[in-house]
């Protein structure tokens, strides 16, 4: 035995054996176990599945940014393996990729090698009984998702589940993403937030809120609406600030136990650190001049009004060229902490327009700019940009969960525009505007009208309650978030 295979070993059965004590320490809270995002739910049916003889979905992948759960998950994950369906502790290998990179090059499929012919002296080809692979930080092997394929394709008796920052998005093999079921793990939405925080949810207002979207259907989405306001009312630990307390810092489950908000702010930006100088800089070419620039970037974006940004401004700021910029950004997408709509129209004047930046969360936009010097003395004014923030965020996120039949875009008209249009397949597009304070609805109108749309949606403090006029329907962003 070599002492790279000593080391790999070494580092595999200390990491089970300290297992207990890590799922101790990471899911339970005060005495009681962390609540799951709704992402568990499906993991652990695929695993049923598995167990069961379905051999689909054996090849998970969830990536996304970073803090938004997923290492939480693949411990909820290895808890309900090993406790409620009884599978013995060596069938279950959890790695990460991280921690062991600092030791050995990450390779997962030759970890897997040692750990069969070791544990139980066969090899992928013969094994024949059920191995739970639970792999963090995937993308520290740079070839990960052949290593994937090569697994899947040579046993049956595998189940894996990857996760890993959203540079999991930046390279993988076409033949490994025909066999992988890859969810990204968006961040929370404000009912994902509840379920965290007070053990409360209701799926059915997300529900109605996707048929007030396709279809103008308002009375579901009223009915549930009621039903919430009622139970939160009634929830005595429930904190009437803490939607706004979301918008300026949730979307992560941190804020589920953490109420100091300058810490919140910054553990956002160490964390958006962090993706720049070590998930951006694992990528070929990426230049320390880039980092910074990256940095600046992000920073400037934060300090502007929503979605505003001339990429050759941006260019002449950096004294860089504007395709550098180009190339940032792009790469800044696949990372999640930001992301992008066309202008609405043909695709020639899609291609024309500039493209609209929005963050992940408004979280992150707050933290930036309290760590930047906001420039923004008008509260109404920063909490309307942060608004447009969450609401562009909220609708990109649900155009992501598998409703791949929606597309977000701007309203590129320079009269009377509203903020967003969503377009479904062979549909009339859906115009939304958001606003903080007084909203009239000319905006509106005038989209409605323009765009041939049978209805049109104001997201606005100016209502406590989703309300329907003639074609417009009005809705409080909190009630909104729940999508």
């Amino acid at each position: 035995m070599n002492d790279k295979t000593q080391l790999i070993l070494n580092f595999i059965n200390e990491s089970s054996s300290n297992m207990p004590y890590v799922l101790k320490d990471k899911l339970i809270r005060d005495g009681k176990k962390l609540k799951y995002r709704f992402e568990f739910e499906e993991i652990k049916n695929s695993i049923d599945e598995f167990i069961e003889g379905n051999e689909l979905n054996r090849f998970i992948v969830l990536p996304g940014i970073r803090g938004v759960g997923k290492t939480t998950l693949l411990y909820q994950a290895y808890y309900y393996l090993l406790n409620e369906k009884h599978i013995l502790p060596n069938q279950i290998i959890y790695l990460s990729c991280d921690d062991l990179n600092n030791i050995v090059d990450c390779n997962i499929r030759e970890i897997v090698d040692i750990y069969l012919n070791n544990q139980f002296n066969t090899q992928l080809r013969l094994l024949d009984k059920e191995i739970f692979l639970l792999i963090d930080e995937s993308q520290y092997d740079k070839n990960w998702s052949m290593s994937g394929k090569i697994i899947y394709d040579r046993s049956e008796k595998i189940f894996m589940v990857f996760t890993g920052s959203s540079a999991l998005n930046l390279e993988y093999n076409a033949d490994a993403a025909r066999r992988m079921f890859k969810r990204v793990v968006t961040p929370l939405n404000y009912n994902e937030h509840l379920k965290l925080k007070y053990d409360y949810s209701n799926i059915n207002l997300g529900n109605s809120l996707v048929s007030l979207i396709l279809n103008g259907e308002e009375q579901n989405a009223i009915k549930y609406e009621n039903e919430m306001n009622r139970d939160l009312i009634n929830n005595i630990k429930y904190n009437f600030n803490d939607w706004d307390e979301y918008l300026k810092y949730g979307g992560f489950p941190i804020l589920a136990r953490k109420i100091n908000f300058r810490r919140l702010s910054t553990n956002i930006v160490d964390m958006i650190e962090k993706v720049v100088n070590t998930d951006m800089v694992a990528i070929k070419n990426f230049t320390f001049e880039n980092q910074t620039n990256s940095n600046r970037i992000l920073r400037y974006l934060a300090l502007q009004n929503a979605g505003d940004l001339s990429q050759n401004n941006l260019a002449k700021y950096l004294k860089t060229s504007q395709a550098n910029v180009k190339n940032i950004l792009d790469i800044l997408e696949k990372t999640h902490l930001i992301f992008s709509i066309e202008a609405y129209g043909t695709s020639s004047k899609r291609m024309k327009k500039t493209k609209k930046y929005y963050f992940a969360t408004s979280s992150i936009r707050n933290a930036l700019s309290e760590n930047s010097g906001n420039i923004i003395n008008d509260i109404k004014q920063y909490e309307g940009i942060l608004l447009e923030n969450h609401v562009a965020s909220i609708l990109f996120n649900f155009t992501q969960r598998g409703n791949d039949c929606f597309t977000l875009y701007y309203d590129a008209n320079k009269k009377r525009n509203v903020d967003f249009i969503l377009q479904r397949d062979f549909k009339n597009p859906v115009p939304i505007e958001v606003g903080c304070g007084r909203k009239d609805k000319k905006q509106i109108t005038h989209a409605i009208n323009s765009y041939g749309a049978d209805y049109g949606i104001i997201i606005s403090d100016t209502t406590t309650n989703i309300e329907k006029h003639n074609n417009i329907i009005y809705v409080p962003p909190k009630t909104f978030s729940f999508l």
